[in-house]
């Protein structure tokens, strides 16, 4: 009862600390080691007991996850959000944390001691400004078509900066960092929800139908040549799931596609108070469970939430080496730059293997992300890189 009322009375003074200054706070656990600063959001820290996101995006949990962190190892955490270009520090903060944004803009304030730390998201923001500007580029050349950028990332002296450089990413993100020559730890991207392996599925109608779920940018996440692909074959399936599908240039390019009855859109997901994922109220594994796979042909990620969380429902990865899983994760891998011909040729790879060789398949891909990316493997890398730094 005691850390009930402590939890609403922290979340409330934190709701009226983010109204009035934009910053929230997490005190130290025992004996106080420092002050640390923490850019990323502040919306996790207002949360009283019983509230929740309804967004199923894994940052609100790991923006929390890495204060608490630093709470545990004694220091007391003050939040803000990442794109807040007013706040300055004004303390003496022995370690600064910061998504990509602040950190250039910061480092005349904070002590020269101070552990200015990075964390990647995302690719370096050239690197996807650039992506983005190819695929646009090339949807243009297929479509007379000439859509603005909506994934553009801000290009910063953050990384050079930055004392560490740690978060997530496979080698082929980790190399859109390669010109700063420093060291990136790994940080596995956590998960939302996980599921057991479904060993019911019906894998000899399921390898007609498949999933892309993803946010915003549906140019630089490939769902314009998804949908190319499958309006080409009505044999199969496709299930949209998220924003993307519904942003206005895309829509009104591709409304005849859209029409057609194998391609299928829903709105964005969301959870409910017990952490459970729903797509238009109904369970995200019940639409997993109609289809073999997950594609994903993305130009640019840190590494997909959205990959991530279908894999964990049993779904084969049929992704680009951008998407920022680990080849061990398996399933079948697209080029980075993925064409029409290439994802037919994917979906129909799948579609002619056996009901058995596509469950060998998702389990295998399943356990990998089981033993990969939880919330239990980015709370043990991320202690152990805090304990790395705090000893140097």
């Amino acid at each position: 009862m005691i850390e009930h009322n402590l939890g609403y009375l922290l979340a409330y003074r934190n709701k009226i600390s983010n109204k009035l200054f934009g910053t929230a706070h997490l005190p130290a656990q025992g004996s106080k080691k420092g002050n640390a600063l923490l850019s990323y959001m502040t919306g996790p820290f207002t949360r009283a007991p019983g509230e929740f996101f309804t967004d199923p995006h894994t940052n609100y949990w790991e923006c929390f996850e890495i204060a608490r962190l630093l709470s545990e190892r004694g220091y007391a955490v003050d939040c803000i959000n990442a794109g807040d270009a007013t706040f300055l520090p004004r303390k003496s903060y022995a370690i600064c944390i910061d998504v990509q944004k602040n950190l250039a803009r910061f480092a005349g304030a904070l002590p020269p001691s101070c552990k200015k730390v990075m964390h990647l998201t995302t690719s370096d923001g050239a690197s996807q400004n650039a992506a983005e500007r190819t695929r646009l580029d090339n949807l243009a050349a297929r479509r007379g078509v000439h859509f603005a950028p909506t994934r553009r990332e801000e290009e910063s002296r953050n990384p050079v900066i930055a004392d560490y450089l740690e978060g997530f990413g496979n080698d082929a993100v980790k190399k859109t960092y390669a010109k700063y020559h420093k060291e990136i730890y790994p940080i596995p991207l956590s998960v939302s929800q996980e599921f057991p392996f479904p060993n019911k599925k019906d894998f000899a109608a399921a390898r007609m139908e498949f999933l892309w779920a993803g946010g915003g940018g549906a140019v630089l996440k490939g769902l314009d040549l998804v949908v190319e692909a499958f309006a080409a074959m009505p044999e199969f399936t496709l299930h949209m799931v998220g924003p993307a599908a519904f942003e206005k240039g895309f829509a009104a390019c591709y409304a005849h596609e859209l029409s057609l009855p194998n391609i299928k859109r829903y709105a964005r997901p969301h959870i409910d108070v017990e952490g459970r994922i729903f797509i238009e109220h109904r369970p995200y594994e019940e639409l997993a469970n109609r289809c073999a796979a997950f594609i994903y042909p993305s130009a640019s990620e840190g590494t997909s939430g959205a990959v991530v969380q279908g894999v964990h429902a049993g779904l084969i990865p049929l992704i680009t080496p951008r998407t920022g899983l680990d080849s061990a994760v398996g399933g079948i891998t697209l080029p980075d730059d993925p064409t029409v011909a290439s994802i037919q040729a994917a979906v129909r790879t799948i579609a002619a293997m056996t009901p058995d060789t596509l469950r060998t398949m998702a389990r295998q891909s399943w356990e990998f992300v089981r033993s990969h990316h939880t919330k239990e493997t980015f709370s043990r890398a991320y202690g152990r890189f805090l304990d790395d730094i705090v000893k140097i």
